[in-house]
């Protein structure tokens, strides 16, 4: 049965791609399903219509075959417009021809035609000029049999069934149409939930940006002014700089955490992934946060295996290394230790950044990765953007990979970061 669907699936997704709008894709769909409907029925017909005799018609429902086969071979090229030309323009002419030759009741197929190119085509004037035309020919076939008709009709049986199966066919497009629209539906009511949670992102990401911007540049720009007009002595000059510097230094981390972030939502972001040597990306990370920690006077105690590699993407691994190194330095009490270890575990690399800080509850831990957090503020009275771990979490994922947390209020967070495992290149290799 999993097979049978999964062929379903193939055939009737001929020429669907992700470039194609949900509409689209829904009626190229909904034309695959009619030829490949199409197709077997019009050749079993053709062969029956060979064995009676009745070779001009046998002929007509081949070729109605041969139109609906080649919409599928269009649809694979991705020539849309003329897969629909051919399938519907086809299926005109031929069921016409049934109609005027046989009275083979192929009228109501005709009625199939005219639903399926309201359905498709959205200009005004090519349904108008299709209604015309397959009106005028179900009124000359119903009304004036005998001047039209040049074969004599088909045995009752064989129109019941042409009807039948036409009217079943009917039903069948408006049912499967009534699908597409509430599935259409379904996706502009998503699509609205979507931009209504993005619009409330971005109003928090705003407010962060205002603040994280403004509270450096207002804290330099009155230690400039004190400084010009004398009122700083040395050590306060000194201690106030050193202030500004971490300031400015947190919000570098901000902008490109929130460059980062309107990259993905702009869906811009490129993962390209590479080999890179673990220990090299971690300790450059450490040492682009030196200050940070030399601040708070924190230790970092890096235990990686000197011959790991992992497979990911260079700049997001280094976004993901800051953030969580970041985080736990914000964390961790003055004359703490951060500890970073990773190990090989079955084919992954297994990091964990470990600190023995504030920690967190169960409650806190649990919407790390779910939302946009607001700001909250570490040991030593830093302020974070609420960006960072919602952002390692994407960045991970894009590289195929986990991430966790272990935490407990007042006795610090272990985050543990899983990443596929590289294989071993030249050294070094930074991220």
């Amino acid at each position: 049965m999993e097979t049978i669907l999964s062929l379903y699936k193939r055939l009737t997704h001929i020429g669907v791609h992700a470039d194609l709008s949900y509409l689209e894709s829904r009626r190229t769909q909904m034309l695959n399903l009619i030829a490949l409907t199409c197709i077997p029925l019009t050749f079993f017909f053709g062969l029956t219509n060979f064995i009676a005799q009745h070779k001009l018609l046998s002929l007509i429902n081949f070729a109605n075959s041969l139109a609906s086969a080649s919409v599928l071979w269009l649809h694979y090229k991705h020539r849309y417009a003329a897969g629909r030309i051919v399938l519907l323009a086809f299926n005109f002419v031929l069921f016409s021809a049934g109609c005027f030759l046989y009275q083979n009741g192929a009228s109501y197929y005709l009625l199939c035609v005219l639903i399926v190119t309201i359905l498709v085509y959205d200009k005004r004037w090519i349904q108008i000029i299709a209604g015309i035309a397959i009106i005028t020919v179900i009124l000359l076939v119903t009304f004036y049999p005998k001047i039209v008709s040049v074969h004599d009709a088909l045995p009752t049986s064989r129109n019941m069934m042409n009807t039948i199966g036409a009217l079943g066919f009917m039903a069948f497009i408006i049912s499967f149409f009534k699908h597409i629209q509430y599935g259409y539906q379904a996706k502009i009511e998503e699509q609205h939930d979507k931009l209504k949670e993005m619009n409330v992102d971005m109003q928090k990401l705003f407010s962060i940006v205002s603040h994280d911007i403004k509270s450096p540049l207002a804290s330099l720009q009155s230690v400039i002014l004190l400084f010009q007009e004398g009122l700083l002595s040395p050590e306060t000059t000194e201690q106030s700089i050193r202030l500004v510097n971490r300031r400015i230094s947190q919000l570098n981390v901000t902008l490109e955490n929130l460059l980062h972030w309107s990259s993905k939502n702009l869906q811009g972001l490129q993962t390209t992934r590479s080999h890179i040597y673990l220990a090299g990306a971690v300790q450059e990370t450490c040492y682009f946060l030196e200050s940070l920690a030399y601040q708070k006077a924190i230790d970092f105690d890096i235990r990686i295996d000197p011959d790991a590699f992992v497979y990911a993407d260079r700049d997001q691994l280094s976004t993901i290394l800051r953030n969580l190194i970041s985080n736990a330095i914000k964390f961790s009490y003055p004359g703490g230790t951060v500890k970073i270890v990773g190990r090989a575990n079955a084919g992954s690399m297994i990091l964990d950044v470990i600190d023995k800080g504030m920690g967190m509850d169960g409650v806190n831990a649990k919407q790390l990765f779910i939302s946009l957090r607001e700001p909250t503020f570490g040991t030593d009275g830093e302020r974070g953007s609420g960006v960072g771990l919602l952002l390692c979490y994407e960045l991970i994922k894009q590289n195929e990979g986990l991430i966790t947390v272990d935490s407990a209020l007042g006795e610090g967070s272990t985050f543990k970061m899983t990443l596929p495992l590289g294989k071993a290149q030249m050294r070094p290799v930074v991220a």
